[in-house]
């Protein structure tokens, strides 16, 4: 059943609905050069595998829920969607999408809604083999192939990224795709999960230790090409299993400290059930059945 307090927080990403949206890095570099509303137009895009592996640098022309009048008043981006989207969306069997071709497929206003305001939000890939979360910064405009939460609390992020959320996420979403992975479910596995009422110094203690954690991961990131998230997150799982690392693991161990990855999580999974005011470490079962 989903629960009131995380009512209108949890949202999937835009759905483009046309490539012609996309922009190279240069192209958009130029673009948002250009003026302040180019700038505020031109988003940073992600999508799953920006997420799994690295950010690519792909930008997107996003007008919301303009009017096509208010889309022309910048007409250099309004040229660009119109030669690029509009030829395919004529043929579209969507009525809408087919008459408002400047816009997004799915503009998601009650995402935008939810994301008034914040400086970051967090993010999930909808369907991976790793769950994790990350915080990402207002500007970047998410895929349909993300789970977004309208959240810029830290505290949030190490609830989420904790095992016994997570153990509930695998546990209440379903599965799909070639590989049946996991399927992050907004409805049960994020709007029907109940956080913790966590002490003051519980809460600071968590929120603490999630920032630290997307410091973390972001930093491995900006450090070397070879690392992604899906990379770190195999390393630390191996780790925990006591399994022997490849070289290209060992590599990646070296380069993203997963060892100090592990340390960080552990220390929030103990956290959040201390937050609960439950034991810890538990079993799977246990958790689910509490």
């Amino acid at each position: 059943t989903p629960l009131g307090a995380n009512e209108g927080l949890c949202w999937q990403g835009f759905k483009l609905v046309g490539d012609g949206f996309l922009l190279s890095a240069e192209e958009a570099s130029r673009l948002r050069a250009h003026s302040e509303a180019h700038e505020r137009l031109v988003r940073r895009w992600r999508n799953g595998r920006d997420l799994t592996d690295r950010p690519r640098d792909v930008y997107a022309i996003d007008f919301g829920s303009m009017t096509e009048e208010e889309a022309r008043a910048t007409p250099v981006l309004y040229d660009i969607v119109r030669s690029r989207v509009k030829p395919e969306r004529d043929s579209n069997r969507d009525r809408g999408r087919r008459e408002r071709w400047w816009r997004f497929g799915r503009t998601n206003e009650n995402l935008r809604s939810a994301l008034t305001n914040l400086i970051r939000y967090i993010a999930t890939v909808e369907v991976s083999k790793v769950r994790f979360f990350v915080f990402l910064e207002a500007d970047v405009a998410p895929d349909g192939a993300l789970v977004l939460i309208g959240s810029d609390d830290a505290f949030v992020l190490g609830v989420l990224s904790s095992h016994l959320h997570v153990e509930w996420s695998l546990a209440a979403g379903g599965r799909m795709g070639v590989g049946n992975d996991p399927r992050y479910n907004k409805d049960r596995c994020f709007d029907a999960f109940p956080f913790p009422d966590a002490s003051r110094t519980v809460r600071a203690c968590i929120t603490a230790l999630a920032d630290r954690l997307d410091v973390h991961r972001k930093s491995a990131l900006a450090s070397d090409g070879r690392v992604t998230m899906t990379g770190m997150y195999n390393v630390v799982e191996k780790l925990r299993a006591g399994d022997p690392l490849t070289n290209k693991e060992r590599e990646i161990h070296e380069l993203a400290a997963c060892g100090v990855l592990r340390d960080i999580h552990d220390e929030v999974d103990a956290l959040v059930a201390e937050a609960y005011g439950w034991p810890w470490p538990m079993e799977r079962e246990e958790i689910l059945e509490r």
